[in-house]
């Protein structure tokens, strides 16, 4: 079976698609064609190996033959982008594709630095996804090369770490909450508050755990409501007071939608850091990202900043 000599890139294109996606219809928007083109493809490729390769009869899924072919077809991906790589760092351009992953409360930034990246780099593809602090620690323990964006590094991990921004969090409520307004608020005040909490596995679920046994506070209630989002919404709606990254509620703050309530002891001050694993090959592109937010990312930050991203 001359495989080489009949199957084309677009049917490998069509075939990892489907099997990243499970589903043909957006198989079909990633690749920017038809559904029915897609179908067209896969039949294509089915008839030339003479095997059914995708098995949609209940959900979209791969069969044993399936499976061999798109393993085999990634390695042709990745080998063809690794030529382009080399043939354009012949020339002294670095190119590549970078993942990104980055604990959620950077979603709020990371697009921003990375617009920027761009700019300096624009032969660089980055695969950007969001994590809690858990989930980013999952990712770094797969031992593939990753750009992590996070607050502490792991510990239980080989890792390379460089803090390259501040980061502040602190109490907000709504503006007409009564202790909106006031100021050195003692921490035991939130003794009565309804506290609004990430989930655990989050940074700053950490963050306001630490803060309220260092401060021996222990609220009457504490709801845990998941994602920056979701607490951020809540405590404009008057349900109870959050602790959140600056970056999460600058624009509410400054809208008057939102209060930054001054208590003691905040904002709690951490820092951001660029982590990859240390022990793996680092390619040019990974390394080019690294040094960028390494050499850049704190007077980006500040620009961001006066910007109005955070405060």
């Amino acid at each position: 079976m001359k495989l080489e000599n009949k199957l084309t890139m677009k049917q490998l294109r069509a075939l990892l698609a489907v099997a990243d996606t499970a589903s043909f219809t957006l198989a079909a928007r990633r690749l920017h064609i038809t559904q029915p083109a897609v179908s067209m493809q896969i039949r294509e490729l089915e008839t030339i190996v003479g095997e059914v390769l995708v098995d949609g009869r209940r959900e979209i899924r791969l069969t044993p033959a399936g499976d061999i072919l798109v393993r085999r077809a990634r390695e042709v991906m990745t080998a063809l982008e690794s030529a382009g790589v080399e043939l354009l760092a012949r020339r002294g351009v670095v190119a590549g594709t970078v993942e990104i992953v980055a604990v959620s409360t950077a979603e709020y930034f990371v697009p921003r630095l990375l617009a920027e990246l761009n700019t300096r780099y624009p032969d660089i593809r980055f695969v950007m996804s969001v994590q809690n602090r858990d989930g980013v620690h999952a990712r770094l323990a797969e031992q593939r090369m990753v750009v992590a964006i996070m607050g502490a590094p792991p510990r239980n991990i080989p890792v390379t770490a460089v803090p390259f921004a501040p980061h502040a969090l602190s109490f907000v409520a709504a503006p007409d909450h009564e202790l909106a307004g006031k100021k050195a608020i003692p921490p035991a005040s939130l003794t009565d508050e309804r506290l609004l909490l990430r989930e655990r596995g989050s940074g700053t679920r950490d963050h306001l755990e630490r803060y309220l046994k260092t401060h021996g506070v222990r609220p009457y209630r504490a709801d845990e409501l998941g994602s920056n989002e979701t607490l951020k919404q809540a405590a404009m709606a008057g349900l109870g007071v959050a602790l959140l990254s600056h970056h999460v509620f600058g624009m509410e703050l400054a809208a008057g939608r939102l209060a930054r309530l001054d208590v003691s002891g905040t904002p709690v001050l951490r820092q951001w850091n660029v982590v990859v694993r240390s022990d793996l090959t680092v390619t040019p592109a990974v390394r080019a990202v690294f040094d960028f937010l390494r050499d850049n990312g704190a007077s980006l930050m500040r620009d961001l900043m006066e910007g109005g991203l955070a405060v």
